[in-house]
């Protein structure tokens, strides 16, 4: 695949959604698009914030480009090129204007990757990758938890099942080399600090 294929009025539907997001104010020398590889409750929704509070990231969050998009698909509908569509292009314009942003989102496919990283880099900005490495039973075991604050109504989202789990760890395509991913290893207390580091270090700042 060399692209993800364009919804249409796509840049109306970016430039309306880039209404809806907090920009922030300072800015880094190179604008920065950072995506995650992640399976479910890897943390990735945690990291997004943590990183968006330490450098000027504009927050692109899959939960609410869905309801942007589609707000009546449902989780099992949610249309994964629908949202990376719409998402690759807001990254598009954001960088165009110097803002960088974080994506949260488990990027599954090395082809979406390196197609957003094209369209990053043509809109004279650069990729990050970040691979959130954690063992599958962990990862499990932070859903179960999850799932129950749900089923009690603790916490809004939705419950993902065992099978549905193991098909989003099966069809997410682990980083390879030639991708130069940031690793961050949640339950690594040093690994954070690392990679807020490697990120800075990486746009710099204005």
């Amino acid at each position: 695949m060399n692209q993800i294929e364009e919804l249409p009025n796509l840049d109306i539907l970016a430039e309306d959604n880039i209404r809806t997001l907090h920009l922030p104010k300072n800015r880094l020398v190179k604008p920065l698009a950072v995506t995650f590889v992640g399976i479910p409750a890897a943390g990735k929704t945690s990291l997004t914030n943590t990183l968006a509070q330490a450098l000027p990231l504009a927050v692109l969050s899959e939960e609410e480009m869905l309801k942007f998009l589609a707000p009546r698909l449902t989780f099992f509908e949610r249309g994964e090129e629908r949202i990376l569509s719409l998402a690759t292009k807001t990254m598009e314009a954001l960088i165009a204007r110097g803002i960088s942003c974080i994506f949260d989102h488990n990027v599954k496919k090395k082809a979406y990757r390196d197609y957003i990283r094209k369209v990053v880099e043509k809109a004279a900005g650069a990729s990050v990758l970040v691979y959130v490495d954690i063992p599958k039973e962990v990862a499990y075991k932070q859903l179960s938890a999850a799932n129950y604050q749900v089923s009690r109504g603790d916490k809004k989202g939705v419950i993902m099942n065992k099978d549905l789990f193991e098909y989003e760890v099966a069809s997410t395509e682990i980083p390879t080399t030639d991708e130069h991913p940031f690793v961050y290893q949640p339950k690594n207390a040093a690994s954070l600090n690392s990679l807020i580091g490697q990120i800075s270090k990486f746009g710099g700042m204005a």
